[in-house]
């Protein structure tokens, strides 16, 4: 559940009406491996995906309609498995979340555009689960929240 609210903060910048245009011509070819791409309406470039296996295989990549990148989502046998890493559409990076069986397992990263860390949040098994930071942008202490299977069991500000 958190992997999904993480992308669709990451995605909501960008909602057109796409169209597939693919260099992966059948279910053939993503076994032998292919990148499947997609376009927006205006015929840039909007998501590469790779595949091998028939599943997604690799670093899948989605980008601002300017086509600076935005997103890295890796994936191993189909899938999400590594460290997504999401971008400012200025290229800076937006934030880190290690992936494993297609859920956030460790620390997920929060960066402000200036990129000192905005938060730090310990997840587990997709979950919030131990100490969350946030932090201002010049990297003082901003507030500490304890969760508990995905629950805020407690928190602290400072000043």
């Amino acid at each position: 559940m958190l992997l999904k609210s993480v992308l669709m903060g990451l995605l909501s910048f960008h909602s057109v009406d796409t169209t597939m245009l693919k260099e992966c011509e059948n279910h053939a070819d993503k076994i032998s491996g292919c990148v499947e791409k997609e376009y927006d309406s205006s015929v840039n470039l909007w998501r590469e995906t790779p595949y091998k296996n028939g599943k997604k295989e690799g670093i899948e990549k989605r980008y601002y309609e300017n086509g600076n990148l935005a997103l890295e989502m890796p994936y191993k046998n189909g899938e999400a498995e590594g460290m997504l890493k999401g971008y400012y559409e200025n290229g800076l990076l937006r934030r880190e979340a290690p992936l494993k069986n297609d859920k956030i397992e460790g620390i997920l990263k929060e960066y402000y555009e200036n990129g000192s860390l905005q938060a730090g949040v310990k997840v587990l098994n997709d979950k919030l689960h131990g100490d969350t930071r946030f932090y201002t942008e010049d990297g003082k202490l901003l507030a500490l929240v304890k969760g508990e299977n995905g629950k805020i069991i407690s928190g602290k500000c400072f000043d």
